[in-house]
């Protein structure tokens, strides 16, 4: 039986991922509302607490919660890629040649190797909790031992200027949120979280700036918009009585994903292998190619450390050439006037 703060849901097939299965477990958050209501003493167990879906639902939501922003991203995963497979079972019960066995089928599923090795790292960390509260004896993770997958060296991914294009055309063909917010991604090269949870009170347009209170490098900082930003973000729908660009289905939340919106879009347009993140590199290249410094390049993406920009260098190696060209030139040049100078006849005789 489920626990009261768990439930089953229907969700529209056009929104499942590859493989997940029409009738899907949903995670409720309401448990976890105030810290009052919290389940985080290791001597509050539940009696129901011992398989994997109340365990998540009843400890590791509330717990992750208070120490995670990202927590969302561990409840989706652990709805989408856990319970499917281990959400009935008794933690104690789940053998590691079966978590093995799991994650080899997710990989053959399709995910990248990155992905599972997300998704992995979230298993272990549930486990590690469980651990701790005495659900699971030490050292008997079902998680123990199992290597995740060896990330090889990822080449670059950037759009090309036609699939930029393609791109754009299609979004602007489209009024969800969704859309707007990967158009902005494109033209600022900002980072997701700064979009999506971009505020109307941070939009300055008379400064021509979207403002990011606190960035990744734990600094404000000042994104500017170009024209054609500007006038996506006038024309977004702003819903009386929220402060967000794009609301979330929570109230009073952002929108937090874009994932479902953007795996259909990138698929239907020859993308699928083109993350979101890959827009932000694809607006530095851009950048690069157009003979912008790095310099230049660094303050765009708010990078706080220079050598983090260095992996663009390479983009430039054109714009490096005629930069290099214009000293032979100079000297070339220089060369020649002084041996015409030294040709020209004396003026005295």
């Amino acid at each position: 039986m489920f626990p009261p703060s768990f439930h089953i849901g229907m969700r529209s097939t056009n929104n499942l991922l590859p493989g997940e299965p029409h009738m899907t477990r949903h995670y409720s958050t309401r448990s976890v509302a105030s810290p009052s209501s919290q389940i985080g003493d290791s001597d509050r167990h539940t009696s129901d607490s011992g398989n994997l879906d109340a365990f998540v639902s009843n400890i590791y939501l509330p717990h992750v919660k208070l120490r995670k922003r990202s927590w969302r991203v561990d409840e989706r995963i652990a709805r989408q890629h856990l319970s499917p497979t281990f959400g009935a079972r008794e933690l104690a019960d789940i053998q590691r040649h079966e978590v093995e066995d799991w994650l080899h089928g997710l990989s053959s599923g399709g995910l990248a190797p990155a992905t599972c090795n997300r998704i992995l790292a979230v298993f272990k960390t549930i486990c590690s909790l469980a651990v701790m509260r005495g659900l699971l004896p030490t050292g008997q993770s079902p998680c123990a031992g199992v290597s995740p997958f060896k990330i090889h060296a990822q080449r670059e991914r950037y759009l090309s200027r036609d699939e930029a294009q393609r791109l754009m055309r299609a979004l602007e063909k489209s009024d969800r949120p969704e859309a707007f917010a990967i158009r902005l991604l494109l033209l600022t090269g900002a980072r997701k979280s700064e979009v999506l949870k971009a505020r109307w009170e941070h939009v300055r347009l008379d400064l021509r700036l979207l403002i990011v209170p606190l960035s990744k490098s734990g600094k404000p900082r000042h994104i500017p918009l170009s024209d054609e930003a500007i006038a996506i973000i006038r024309t977004i729908p702003r819903q009386q009585g929220t402060q967000w660009l794009f609301p979330g289905h929570a109230p009073g939340k952002p929108l937090s994903d874009l994932y479902l919106f953007w795996n259909r879009l990138r698929r239907e347009l020859g993308l699928a292998d083109v993350r979101i993140h890959d827009l932000r590199h694809t607006f530095a290249s851009f950048l690069v190619n157009a003979g912008h410094s790095l310099y230049e390049v660094q303050k765009l993406l708010g990078h706080g450390d220079p050598r983090t920009t260095m992996r663009y260098a390479h983009l430039g190696q054109a714009s490096l050439v005629a930069a290099a060209q214009t000293v032979s030139t100079y000297l070339a040049r220089h060369d020649n006037e002084k041996r015409t100078q030294e040709n020209q006849p004396s003026d005295t005789a």
